[in-house]
């Protein structure tokens, strides 16, 4: 499988325990050429007429995204290295087959940062 961006992975934290107010931080659990980082390798392709459907989203603004990463769930974001573009992860599928196990994501793409 063919990953050609760098992603950074932010996941919604709450500021403090008795705080109602959550921020993105970046989540650091992937291990990026044997080194522990926020950065994932990703495939990032615009989403078919059917998937847009299915995932109830909305033209040129639904992706699909695969990876190696198995960290990644719904409700994260992605931020694009180079380019700084944002996606929410809405959906996630595995595909656990040997040496092609990857994962799968539905993504939107949000129009401002976090």
């Amino acid at each position: 499988m063919f990953f050609d961006k760098t992603a950074f992975v932010s996941a919604l934290v709450r500021d403090n325990p008795t705080s109602d107010q959550e921020t993105f931080i970046t989540y650091s659990g992937f291990q990026l050429n044997g080194i522990t980082s926020g950065a994932i390798l990703v495939n990032i392709q615009p989403a078919s007429p059917e998937l847009t459907a299915i995932a109830e989203g909305e033209t040129f603004k639904t992706y699909r995204a695969f990876t190696a990463a198995s960290g990644v769930t719904e409700g994260m974001l992605l931020t694009v290295s180079g380019t700084g573009e944002v996606y929410r992860v809405r959906g996630r599928e595995a595909f656990p087959y040997r040496m092609g196990a990857h994962y799968e994501l539905t993504l939107v793409k949000s129009d401002v940062n976090p």
